[in-house]
């Protein structure tokens, strides 16, 4: 067998966690296209999560 150093995963790759002590999930949302251009120009994911967090006081 062949040794090399390539290949293999790479430390610290891949997105960051949100918060280093609550998991995150993947969530999906449907729109109008219509609501797509202004929820990105408002920040996007970003933007939900702190709409969430505001109302939830």
């Amino acid at each position: 067998m062949i040794d090399t150093k390539r290949g293999g995963p790479g430390r610290g790759q891949g997105r960051k966690p949100l918060s280093p002590d609550q998991p995150t999930v993947v969530v999906t949302m449907r729109m109008t296209q219509a609501q797509r251009e202004p929820c990105g120009l408002l920040g996007g994911a970003a933007w939900v999560r702190r709409q969430l967090e505001q109302a939830a006081g």
